[in-house]
């Protein structure tokens, strides 16, 4: 658990919330929630699973500025158009 003793589901809708509006680094959305990093990057591994976030770029992390970092979004209307042909 985390040190805002919020449960995993509360965590989980926390970290969806932070990440809808705009691209966020795990980072950011570790300071932005209070949600530990960590949990975070569970969290994140069970949103890809379900198609549910996406990873939209790269660049330096507002909070570290040391090193360049994917940004992830939970928001369909910003993940990345693919462009492959569908089969059906």
């Amino acid at each position: 658990m985390s040190n805002t003793g919020d449960n995993k589901k509360d965590q989980l809708k926390k970290v969806f919330n932070a990440f809808f509006d705009n691209p966020k680094t795990m980072k950011e959305v570790d300071i932005y929630t209070g949600v530990m990093r960590e949990n975070i990057c569970r969290y994140v591994c069970a949103l890809r699973q379900k198609n549910k976030i996406a990873l939209v770029g790269y660049r330096k992390c507002k909070i570290t500025g040391k090193y360049k970092v994917g940004t992830y979004t939970t928001n369909p209307d910003l993940f990345p158009r693919s462009n492959q042909l569908k089969m059906f």
